[in-house]
């Protein structure tokens, strides 16, 4: 037992925590501020998880085109070399378009006939797509 124990035993005086201080208005301050930019961060972090599952850009645009004779794919208002008919033209965009699928970019392949319709082709590896046309 030491000396401070024996006195607080003799005179029973326990010391009682002094009142809480009140905030000052500074700190009042401070506390709403960070709350409005709390509030805001929040509103923030809901509305882009929400929009997480929207595509953010339009689907990529890969054409297959007949220009002065020759088939050629089209992608970005750029063309490529010739190929020898349609048929490796269209090859040629689907290759493409898987390569920027598995980047992660939505895509489309159109054929754009000579007569002015398009006619949008399958992907071979989408599923539940047949790989003949």
């Amino acid at each position: 037992m030491t000396l401070q124990d024996m006195i607080d035993a003799a005179f029973g005086a326990q010391e009682k925590a002094p009142p809480p201080q009140a905030p000052s208005e500074a700190s009042r301050e401070r506390e709403r501020a960070f709350a409005d930019r709390a509030k805001k961060i929040e509103s923030l972090r809901v509305a882009r998880v929400t929009n997480a599952g929207e595509p953010a850009l339009a689907p990529l645009l890969f054409e297959v085109v007949r220009i002065r004779g020759h088939w050629r794919t089209r992608h970005a208002g750029k063309d490529s070399s010739a190929f020898s008919d349609q048929t490796s033209a269209i090859a040629a965009a689907k290759k493409l378009a898987i390569a920027k699928r598995k980047q992660g970019h939505e895509v489309k392949v159109v054929l754009q006939r000579t007569d002015g319709n398009e006619v949008i082709q399958a992907i071979d590896d989408e599923p539940g797509q047949s790989g003949g046309e």
